[in-house]
C-alpha cells in the first residue's frame, strides 16, 4: 500500500522490519512486532498496474527522497526562511512536480481502497476515488509488452501535456531536516478528517485537498501544523516547483509526543485490565498502584 521507500523509514530495511500496531481493543497486545504487515497488501492491484506505480516510486525515491536531507545535493534545492518561524520551505528545482502530485494520489487511492486494520475505516468521498483513479491511469507510464520502458525525459514530457487532470487537486508536505532516530515515526490516515485529508507516513505529514485552500481559513488538522503558518505560503497548487515544509527538530518530536499521548491514552483502558488479568495469573495476587506504574514506565518509557 505504501512505497517501499517509506515504508523503510519507519520499519526498517527489507527482512529487518519492525512495525507495531496500537488498537483500543482490551486484549490487543500491541507489543507485537507485526513487521511491515500493517502496510502490505497482496493483489490489490494487478501485476501491470504495480509496476507503472514502481515507475513513479522509483523516479521520485532518486530524485526527491534521496537529495532532500543530503548536503551534496544541496544545489537542486532552495531553501526559503519564513518570517519568525524555525520551520523553512524547501523548494525542488529539479523533480517534476506533476509525477511528485502523482506519487501522492497513488498513495492517498490506495490507502482507501485498503481493507487492513490500520487503513480500513480511512474512505474517499465516491467522487474523489473516481477523480484519483481516473488521474492515475490516465497519467501513469503506459505498461506494454509486460514492461514501463519509456525513459524519464520523454514520459514527464508527456506528462506535462497532460496537465488538466490535475487541476484541483492540491496538497501540503512536511517533513523534518535531521532526526537522531528516523524509525521515530508513525503510519496513519485520520479516518474522519477530509478537508484535508490528514496522513502521517513515517518521515513525512501529507494534507490533501479536492479545492484550493484559502487564505486565512481553518482547516481540521490533526498535526497542528497548519495554523501557525501561511496556508498559501507552503501549499502545493498544480505544477508549482515543490515545496516541502522542513518543520524545525523539536516541533517535529512534539508531533510525535502529541500522537503518542493520544495512543497511550486510546489504549490505557484496555491495557489495564490485560495487566490486571496477567499480574494475577503470574503472582498470585492483585496489583497495587507501584505495580501499574512500575509496569506503564517500562512499556512506555519516555524516550
Amino acid at each position: 500500500m505504501l512505497s517501499a521507500f517509506i515504508i523503510e523509514s519507519t520499519v526498517g530495511e527489507r527482512g529487518k522490519e519492525k512495525g507495531y500496531l496500537i488498537d483500543d481493543e482490551p486484549n490487543f497486545d500491541y507489543r507485537n512486532n507485526t513487521g511491515a504487515a500493517p502496510v502490505v497488501e497482496d493483489y490489490l492491484f494487478c501485476r501491470g498496474c504495480e509496476q507503472r506505480m514502481s515507475y513513479i516510486e522509483g523516479y521520485i525515491c532518486r530524485e526527491y527522497r534521496d537529495k532532500i536531507k543530503t548536503e551534496r545535493f544541496a544545489q537542486g534545492f532552495r531553501d526559503i526562511h519564513l518570517p519568525e518561524q524555525q520551520d523553512f520551505i524547501r523548494e525542488a528545482k529539479n523533480v517534476d512536480p506533476l509525477v511528485f502530485t502523482l506519487l501522492i494520489a497513488t498513495l492517498l487511492f490506495r490507502i482507501s481502497l485498503s481493507s487492513s486494520k490500520l487503513f480500513r475505516e480511512f474512505e474517499l468521498r465516491p467522487d474523489e476515488q473516481e477523480q484519483l483513479r481516473v488521474l492515475i491511469n490516465e497519467a501513469l507510464p503506459a505498461y506494454e509488452n509486460f514492461k514501463v520502458k519509456i525513459k524519464n525525459n520523454k514520459y514527464i514530457s508527456e506528462l506535462n501535456q497532460k496537465r488538466e487532470l490535475f487541476e484541483g487537486l492540491y496538497y501540503i508536505i512536511c517533513t523534518y531536516d535531521h532526526l537522531e532516530n528516523p524509525t521515530e515515526g508513525y503510519n496513519l490516515a485520520h479516518p474522519e478528517f477530509r478537508l484535508p485529508y490528514n496522513i502521517m507516513l513515517g518521515q513525512i505529514i501529507v494534507f490533501f485537498f479536492f479545492e484550493k485552500p484559502r487564505a486565512g481559513a481553518r482547516y481540521l488538522d490533526y498535526f497542528k501544523v497548519l495554523d501557525s503558518h501561511d496556508i498559501t505560503a507552503i501549499t502545493n497548487a498544480p505544477g508549482d516547483k515543490i515545496k516541502t515544509l522542513i518543520i524545525a527538530e523539536e516541533n517535529w518530536k512534539a508531533i510525535l509526543e502529541r500522537e503518542r499521548n493520544k495512543l497511550v491514552e486510546k489504549k490505557v483502558p484496555g491495557l489495564m485490565n490485560k495487566f490486571v488479568a496477567d499480574f494475577i495469573r503470574d503472582h498470585n495476587r492483585d496489583p497495587t498502584n507501584d505495580d501499574w506504574l512500575n509496569y506503564v514506565k517500562e512499556n512506555f518509557p519516555e524516550e
